[in-house]
């Protein structure tokens, strides 16, 4: 049996049969025949071996989705065949047309790597591993609410300088990577909720500088990296999150023992020693290793306020890398813009 199913701005078709989802599963077994049924702990699969083809329902009458099979699977459910029809979007070959379109996809999640083309109240969702177009999912799509953003927290007039440095740093990373990077994680500055949490704590102090850099924006928590980082001494150091800021310092300060002398000698003369890490330096940044960029309230004598100190987990160092968190962010954008910044991993993942 051939099956050519078409998706158009006008209609969605299954060998000429037009359709929307939810399809009842009668009307797919008229069009496609008898197939087999697996019945898994959250919903039912019905495959077509020889087609190629799946449908998943959650009350066995009703298919929200049709899985097209381009790449053979081991699962139990999984086809014996892989789909041989066509599959169209406006005429044309889906794959190639997904290729060729990339200005036409639509990520359905934070972190949609492959994204979908959406025509008509359906879409096709693309399961890409590898650069391989393993399938393609087929169901209805109603456009996502778009949920308030809360109000915007007015920068303090010391810091309205962050607001161009953040454009910039933004603007250099959207070049060198994209806004629809899984691992662009921008989003939306902090909320008075957020500046309360941080004040709850006596024992905890935000410095100035920082809750004003994160009320222009804040960044979401990727488990493997972010686009917004800084490279400092061949390593790269991702923005924290504003909300972990404040667990990230307890981890470090869980590993402080004033009474704890092993590398201080490592310590530039620039910061104050209280054993692993004083409580005054703020993580903002982190090396997922352990290694952090701290923002330094108590420095030494020969010191700066608002310097940035790098806290080297296993050797001990905790060196200035910069004199302020302007200047950190200014020397970063300069690495971008000068084609110093290596953004391999986040362009290949």
């Amino acid at each position: 049996m051939t099956i050519t199913i078409h998706l158009s701005e006008c209609f969605f078709q299954i060998n000429g049969v037009e359709f929307s989802f939810p399809i009842e599963i009668g009307q797919l077994k008229n069009i496609l025949g008898e197939c087999r049924q697996s019945v898994l702990k959250y919903n039912t699969v019905y495959t077509w071996d020889d087609l190629g083809l799946l449908a998943f329902s959650n009350n066995r009458k009703l298919a929200e989705t049709l899985y097209v099979t381009f790449y053979a699977k081991r699962y139990v459910f999984s086809p014996k065949r892989v789909y041989s029809g066509a599959l169209l979007v406006n005429g044309e070959d889906a794959r190639a047309y997904y290729t060729t379109h990339k200005n036409k996809r639509v990520k359905l999640f934070k972190e949609d790597k492959s994204g979908a083309l959406v025509l008509n109240g359906m879409r096709y969702w693309f399961d890409v591993e590898d650069k391989q177009i393993e399938g393609v999912e087929v169901s209805g799509y109603a456009e996502p609410e778009q949920a308030a953003l809360p109000a915007r927290l007015k920068v303090d007039q010391a810091f309205k300088h962050y607001e161009p440095i953040w454009q910039e740093w933004i603007a250099e990373i959207v070049k060198a990577v994209g806004e629809d990077n899984a691992y662009y994680n921008l989003t939306h500055g902090i909320t008075e909720q957020n500046v309360q949490q941080c004040k709850a704590d006596a024992n905890f102090k935000m410095p100035a500088a920082l809750l004003n850099f994160y009320k222009i924006n804040n960044v979401d928590y990727n488990g493997i990296t972010s686009a917004f980082s800084f490279s400092i001494n061949d390593w790269q150091y991702d923005l924290i999150p504003f909300a972990k800021i404040k667990a990230d310092w307890e981890a470090i300060q869980s590993l402080n023992n004033a009474d704890d002398e092993v590398g201080v000698g490592s310590f530039s003369d620039q910061v104050k020693v209280i054993g692993y890490a004083n409580p005054a330096w703020v993580p903002f940044a982190e090396g997922r290793n352990g290694d952090y960029l701290l923002y330094d309230t108590d420095p030494s004598e020969k010191g700066d306020f608002g310097q940035i100190i790098e806290l080297q987990n296993e050797s001990w160092q905790r060196n200035v890398v910069a004199e302020s968190l302007e200047a950190l962010l200014k020397n970063e954008i300069a690495l971008i813009k000068a084609g110093k910044k290596d953004f391999t991993f986040i362009l290949e993942s």
